[in-house]
């Protein structure tokens, strides 16, 4: 519990570091390139990511799962490395043939020989990506220490290199050095730690298994990844660039929660495999009720706030994002609830298969709105189809996971009613805050604040919330100790 402990608050530290960063670079992002170099970056920042997910072949999430069964076992753990990075260098072959076709198949909406080629270097140093590896051994000071620097090299690359909208390029090329800086740093210290052989291998007995998580995630990969080539192909570049800075808000407060789940799931393995079904509903409730007293609060506060959050970090070129932020105001929650079912519950009981049937389901209504949707409302109208599709997929998690675990309570009622109502109180907050003072930073800055201590005291002192009090308890224990 100790470890675990540790572990999630190194994961809390890394997760915080992906909200602070964007808060810093975004607005100076925003003033400094247009809505058309936002939207050229991100059509082929997801293009490229999309074919990363095919190159993959489901050997994150099934490497974590082994690594993490396998790691007292050296020679065991030293055969499934070797076997899973074969298996990569086979399915990256794959997906640079196919990246090839589409690139040239697609090449008017990318258009800039400098993104493709930024792009490329991207796929080809992937060939040897081994992230699972250190997510399975749950290594999560080195991944913290090692993305805050790469990260921290990232943001003061922005502020030196990009100084005009014609540095939309240079702005890429800062996010993919990022990557591949992060990807080297794993494969030195893979190869250091672990003496990998490519003799006598059996690589071919991972298909049956990386398969269907491959599926899985080409499925789940169109409404996280290809939202903006879909938004790119019916609509324009502006579009996409309002779009994906939209939706980088809300993503950005739903990797605080689901990052949490990456140090959950090997952890929930484990237990499963003990069939400790007592520890597996400790932990899967604690997680719900985690979700629903930030994420509600947090959609709501979007919702509230959302034309002083438009105004202060993204400017005037910006300005349609604050409706679309209305629109997904709730996406946090949604996606958060969703991963916990799918990761803690089908995943780490072997149900990749239902959760597939979600993401087909989803994945398919995802793109048959989109592309009508965006046609005629651009931006507006992707951020109404993802909001659908998400939906839909955690409403099949639900079912497939009560299915699956009949045993385990997979939502708390009184703790959403709990947190919507301390959330209601915001509503009183934000009107008066906004009629004292037109300063965007000031309204952000005063509401935040205190809606952030009226909505915690009221479910601490007035609604007694258990879990609330038990998080203070132990928080002041350590401030005491």
């Amino acid at each position: 519990m100790a470890n675990l402990k540790k572990n999630l608050a190194y994961n809390f530290l890394l997760s915080i570091s992906q909200v602070l960063i964007p808060f810093v670079s975004i607005p100076y992002i925003a003033r400094i390139l247009d809505p058309e170099g936002i939207g050229r970056v991100s059509f082929i920042d997801s293009f490229t990511y999309y074919f990363l997910i095919i190159a993959e072949f489901g050997i994150v999430v099934y490497g974590i799962r082994e690594v993490a069964r396998t790691q007292h076992d050296a020679l065991q753990l030293r055969k499934t490395v070797s076997e899973l990075l074969v298996l990569h260098l086979i399915s990256s072959s794959c997906a640079l043939l196919l990246y090839g076709i589409t690139v040239y198949v697609c090449w008017q909406n990318i258009n800039d020989v400098r993104l493709l080629l930024f792009s490329l270097s991207f796929l080809l140093v992937n060939f040897f990506a081994c992230e699972w590896y250190f997510w399975g051994r749950e290594r999560f000071k080195y991944i913290t220490i090692r993305s805050l620097i790469t990260r921290l090299l990232g943001l003061a690359s922005i502020f030196v290199l990009i100084k005009q909208p014609e540095d939309y390029y240079l702005y890429y090329g800062i996010m993919v050095g990022a990557a591949i800086a992060n990807m080297l740093w794993n494969m030195y210290t893979l190869f250091r730690e672990v003496p990998v052989s490519f003799k006598s291998l059996n690589w071919k007995q991972h298909i049956r298994f990386t398969s269907v998580i491959f599926v899985l995630n080409l499925f789940s990969g169109i409404t996280l990844l290809l939202d903006n080539v879909l938004l790119g192909l019916v609509s324009t570049t502006g579009a996409v660039g309002l779009y994906a800075y939209s939706i980088k808000f809300v993503r950005i407060g739903s990797a605080l929660l689901t990052d949490m789940f990456l140090v959950l799931y090997p952890r929930t393995v484990a237990l499963m495999q003990q069939q400790n079904k007592a520890a597996v509903q400790l932990a899967v409730l604690k997680s719900v009720q985690l979700i629903t007293l930030l994420a509600i609060p947090a959609g709501i506060g979007i919702f509230l706030l959302a034309d002083p959050l438009v105004q202060l970090f993204l400017g005037d070129k910006f300005q349609a994002v604050r409706e679309n932020l209305k629109i997904i105001a709730l996406l946090p929650f949604i996606k958060a609830y969703s991963v916990l079912l799918s990761k803690q519950v089908l995943i780490a009981n072997d149900q990749e298969k239902l959760f597939l049937r979600s993401v087909i389901v989803g994945g398919v209504l995802f793109i048959v709105l989109t592309l009508v949707l965006s046609y005629y409302y651009a931006d507006k109208g992707a951020c109404i189809a993802i909001m659908v599709a998400e939906g839909v997929i955690m409403a099949f998690n639900y079912y497939y996971a009560r299915q699956t675990a009949p045993f385990l309570s997979l939502f708390h009622w009184r703790t959403a009613g709990e947190a919507l109502a301390g959330s209601f109180l915001f509503i009183p907050i934000v009107w008066l805050i906004e009629n004292m003072s037109a300063s965007p930073a000031v309204i952000l800055g005063i509401a935040v604040a205190c809606c952030t201590t009226v909505y915690f005291l009221f479910l601490l002192f007035i609604l007694r919330n258990a879990f609330v009090r038990s998080v203070y308890k132990e928080g002041w224990a350590f401030l005491k100790s």
